[in-house]
């Protein structure tokens, strides 16, 4: 039997074993250190720098859309920049030491929370080490603000000590605020990269340009810095779009539109103004009634020109009475019909706005006349069958879109003989505005061809695409061949439009310095039946009258209270517009006669210095000035100027015509005391005693 080890020899037996497994494990780690610096260096290092460093999207900067001047910025993208805290990178003395004054800063920048909540919201996150990153506000902030927060505690002292950081983000803007909101656009809210409506949508290859790619480093705090000198795809800008809208009429627009759907509580009034030659759309809005928290405003988010189809009513009229003319040899002032009131038509009542008596063609148009109207389609066209007033309808190219350039234009619908819905009622319902269904611009489109002297032209809203200042791409409005009826049928109804507004239902608007022709519409709208009360109120026309040069449609449905026909509710509103326009645009103002040379001199130096009067005259290059020396007083002599010498030898010299100072001259030299009343050149010569001498000037 062995004998037993002692304790000194078991300490020394384990301590052995002990070292030689450290030994073992230590051999093995520096032998695997080995291995992964000679052997497996390039393996590890990719992956490290596959998380400290890698690719990333670079955002393309988005194109700017301008209006027609090409400089007025209507939409573009700014840096904005939303502010927040990593809790975890403060200590805790300065954390708690400062953390009362930021909250108060933060309440009472954002105006969202009050300091408390602000307060709460971060010591939880401190305390729950799971949300490093808490953000501030419940918006972004522009550059000076975020300046202004740089000088909060925790932002002052460095994203790495006190924790406070700005994440930029891009976002767009509208400079002009709301202008043409609908038909400008926005970027879609989830992602603020694509456009959501309008040209943001329709023109988004063009704005959108190419994201890049290129490689970013991690950095402590979590910050990533783009590393240069390394390959990347760089990004690729938008480019601009550049518009056809002008902001001032824009602005004249959609204060005339908006002014009226409030004060008649409508659901929705829409205004659009074309350039008659060209076609370019020069302002275009919308105005949608919307109640929250019952409050009642308006706002544009609905294209109603573009989308908003529906019966025009009376405005229709142009297009029948055009195919009417055509289609027959009647002049203005042939009898047209007796309108009673209202016609029967397979037992269906159609009713006028009142008892017109007889009516001349002239007339019907005028007054609006539902019996007229359907008195002569029946004459010349008859009932059974659509084939040959469609076709005229179709050759005003009212059965088609006109192709717009924003995406979502809403399809025309004018029935014919194969239309499902075809029935004995749709010519004559047709025919006064019903049964059909067109947009309004699809309407202007078809009164502008009539204003442009019956060529038909396509509307557009975009006229360039640039890179910088280089133009990549002009769009122009199509220009249909031919015309879409005669010059005899164009000259009758551009009379018959002035009609309407000097004699006829709009002759309330036969006011201001711009002459303007149109029609009014108004159509009682339908749900399962006509709805009483309830009407579709337009004016669309063109201005000046004898020239035209913009047309116009003025939309406002459902107006509420009282006179809710479209001369009382749209055609004002349209007269708003064609005289501020006209106010604002000079070059269609008419030409005026200018006052000859002989007529100026006439009518602004009467009496004066012979002096001055052979200076002046040589400047205007006058043969006949005056020749002796004092003073002259010129007279008109058939269309020359006859010079007559003015006598100051008596007491009290003339001085009638003569400005206040050459009077005032002659009358104290005299000795004479002067007193004068009014403005502009001496009328009145009255003496008041022997040396007072009382002057009226006019």
């Amino acid at each position: 039997m062995s004998a037993k080890p002692s304790i000194r020899e078991e300490i020394q037996w384990r301590a052995k074993l002990t070292f030689g497994l450290v030994f073992l494990i230590g051999s093995l780690i520096a032998a695997q250190i080995f291995v992964v610096q000679v052997f497996q260096k390039k393996k590890w290092m990719n992956k490290v720098a596959k998380v400290q460093r890698k690719p990333m999207q670079i955002k393309a900067t988005r194109g700017n859309i301008y209006a027609a001047d090409g400089s007025s910025l209507l939409a573009t993208s700014v840096p904005r920049y939303r502010a927040g805290l990593d809790v975890t990178r403060a200590k805790t003395n300065y954390f708690n030491k400062n953390l009362d004054s930021l909250t108060t800063l933060l309440a009472d920048f954002f105006q969202d929370r009050s300091a408390t909540q602000y307060k709460e919201i971060i010591l939880n996150a401190r305390k729950s080490r799971k949300v490093k990153f808490v953000a501030f506000g419940d918006r972004l902030v522009d550059f000076q603000e975020m300046e202004e927060i740089k000088s909060f505690p925790f932002f002052r002292e460095g994203s790495m000590k006190g924790g406070g950081k700005f994440e930029q983000l891009n976002r767009r803007v509208m400079p002009f605020d709301d202008m043409a909101l609908r038909s400008i656009g926005k970027l879609d809210r989830d992602t603020q990269t694509k456009g959501d409506f309008g040209i943001e949508f329709s023109f988004n290859n063009y704005l959108s340009g190419k994201d890049g790619v290129g490689l970013f480093q991690r950095l402590a705090g979590g910050v990533w810095k783009p590393v240069e000198d390394t390959p990347e795809v760089r990004p690729e800008a938008g480019n601009d779009v550049v518009t056809t809208i002008d902001v001032n009429f824009q602005d004249i627009v959609e204060s005339s539109l908006h002014n009226q759907v409030v004060s008649t509580n409508a659901k929705y009034g829409s205004a659009i103004v074309m350039e008659v030659a060209t076609g370019q759309i020069k302002a275009i809005t919308n105005l949608s009634r919307r109640t929250k928290k019952d409050q009642t405003y308006y706002t544009e988010d609905f294209n109603y020109a573009v989308k908003g189809g529906t019966d025009p009513g009376s405005t229709f009229k142009l297009a029948s009475m055009v195919a009417i003319l055509e289609k027959s040899k009647l002049g203005l002032d042939d009898f047209a019909a007796t309108c009673n009131g209202s016609i029967m038509h397979n037992n269906i009542e159609m009713k006028c706005s009142e008892e017109h008596g007889n009516q001349t063609v002239r007339q019907v148009f005028e007054h609006s006349c539902n019996v007229g109207i359907y008195t002569l389609v029946k004459q010349y066209f008859g009932f059974s069958r659509a084939d040959n007033f469609v076709a005229y309808l179709s050759n005003f190219r009212l059965d088609k879109p006109v192709g717009f350039q924003l995406k979502g234009e809403t399809d025309p619908i004018i029935k014919n003989g194969k239309s499902s819905t075809f029935s004995s009622t749709t010519i004559p319902w047709m025919s006064i505005g019903y049964e059909s269904r067109l947009t309004p611009l699809q309407m202007l489109t078809f009164y502008n061809a009539i204003a442009n002297k019956g060529h038909w032209v396509q509307p557009f809203i975009v006229k360039e695409i640039r890179e910088a200042d280089r133009v990549v791409e002009r769009f122009e409005g199509r220009k249909e061949d031919g015309q879409i009826c005669s010059d005899r049928t164009i000259k009758m109804v551009h009379e018959m439009m002035k009609g309407v507004v000097e004699n006829g239902t709009a002759r309330n608007i036969n006011t201001g310095f711009c002459k303007v022709a149109g029609k009014t519409g108004t159509s009682q709208k339908r749900e399962n039946g006509y709805v009483q009360g309830q009407y579709y109120t337009a004016f669309i026309g063109f201005f000046p009258a004898d020239n035209p040069k913009y047309s116009c449609a003025v939309i406002i449905d459902e107006p509420q209270g009282t006179n809710l026909y479209a001369r009382d509710v749209a055609a004002p509103v349209f007269r708003t517009i064609a005289d501020k326009i006209f106010a604002y645009d000079v070059a269609i103002h008419p030409p005026k006669n200018k006052n000859s040379n002989v007529q100026k001199i006439e009518t602004h130096e009467q009496s004066g210095y012979a002096e001055d009067f052979r200076t002046l005259g040589e400047a205007l290059g006058l043969q006949n000035v005056p020749t002796n020396a004092g003073w002259a007083k010129a007279v008109r002599n058939g269309s020359s100027i006859a010079w007559r010498k003015v006598n100051d030898n008596g007491e009290l010299p003339s001085v009638e015509g003569m400005t206040l100072r050459d009077a005032i001259y002659l009358l104290e030299n005299k000795g004479y005391k002067v007193k004068h009343s009014g403005i502009g050149k001496v009328a009145d010569v009255a003496l008041q005693d022997s040396k007072t001498v009382s002057l009226i000037l006019q």
